[in-house]
């Protein structure tokens, strides 16, 4: 894998990524002193679809928190370049975990017959919204004809979820304009700039924009299909199933830390001197943006955290043939293992 892949935002790739997981271990290890120092951590290499921010909060909190530690692990969170990029480095065998969204690993799956399975759902419904500007407001996709709409990667999960939007509403997507828009708040200049109608978003990018823009005009894209999916080779997951376990319990435990803080400031700053995340040091805008994703991952209720909910993918594999979004029909149980999740998971 290039330097490049690995880098971090700012691109400092090999210094930043020392730092960080030299300040990482070292969290993890005083958070954990029943690990021994001189005991080896099993190093684990997890990819984000894309540039670092809080929607991975749950994994970053893993290893600054101690959980992976006190699992025998050290995992390098690597900043990744697309969904679909993502998945690739796990099928070459450069990563053993990967999150990319779950319409784009269907179809990839479905009809490319890519080697992955969905070991995890980590966002339970759509983590995108669409972006536009009060003046000229996007309300739904009907809105979306004859305009040009931002995505952070053409033929990524972003664009998947266009696509199975606009279907599902009965509008023609090839009167729809694709460009590519980086996800992050300052692409909102490209709406005032008349470049682009809208943008899609993640949450934590809007909420950031509706800091700095009360008015700003959102609606969330809920397509029915899982969000965010966790995905790894099912050779590598027959092969050593317990490093599977271990990767899960130890975010199981991190989200559910998350989830039950009365504050969430030191958590964010625990991340924040590890990861280097654009405007972090925004205290009260963070903590919102933790608090928002933390809600997609409890979309289909706390006990079904982590969890590929059955009834959820056979809904979504029959919603994409339907409407065209893979080729042929599929069998849902054979697009996800739960297996190490409910282990993991007790």
């Amino acid at each position: 894998m290039s330097h490049e892949t690995h880098s971090h935002k700012n691109g400092h790739s090999i210094d930043r990524r020392m730092f960080t997981k030299g300040a990482g271990s070292a969290l993890a290890l005083l958070a954990a002193p029943h690990v021994a120092r001189a005991q080896a951590l099993r190093k684990v290499r997890f990819i984000t679809p894309f540039n670092f921010s809080l929607s991975y909060a749950s994994v970053f909190y893993a290893q600054v928190g101690g959980f992976f530690a006190k699992e025998g692990l050290d995992v390098e969170v690597i900043n990744g370049k697309g969904a679909a990029t993502a998945a690739q480095l796990v099928i070459a065998g450069q990563a053993e975990i990967a999150r990319t969204g779950g319409a784009n690993y269907i179809t990839s799956r479905v009809d490319s017959n890519a080697p992955l399975v969905s070991v995890a759902t980590i966002a339970q419904i759509s983590p995108f919204y669409m972006v536009s500007s009060p003046a000229a407001p996007l309300k739904d996709a009907k809105d979306l004809a004859g305009k040009t709409i931002g995505v952070a990667t053409l033929g990524g999960s972003m664009e998947g979820t266009l696509n199975l939007l606009l279907r599902g509403d009965g509008v023609d997507g090839s009167k729809v304009e694709r460009v590519r828009v980086a996800d992050v708040a300052a692409s909102y200049g490209l709406i005032e700039a008349k470049r682009i109608a809208g943008f899609m978003a993640s949450v934590s990018s809007v909420v950031k924009i509706r800091a700095a823009i009360p008015q700003v005009q959102t609606f969330p894209i809920d397509d029915g299909i899982p969000g965010q999916v966790y995905v790894a080779t099912p050779q590598k997951l027959a092969a050593d199933p317990d490093l599977y376990v271990r990767f899960l319990r130890a975010e199981y435990k991190a989200i559910a830390a998350i989830l039950d803080a009365g504050d969430l400031e030191p958590i964010v700053r625990a991340i924040g001197k590890s990861y280097e995340i654009p405007g972090i040091d925004d205290m009260a805008t963070s903590m919102a943006d933790l608090k928002q994703n933390a809600a997609t991952w409890t979309a289909k209720g706390r006990q079904n955290v982590l969890r590929n909910v059955p009834e959820q993918w056979a809904d979504a594999a029959k919603v994409m043939a339907e409407t065209g979004m893979i080729k042929s029909p599929a069998v849902a149980t054979t697009l996800y293992d739960n297996s190490a999740r409910d282990k993991a998971v007790g």
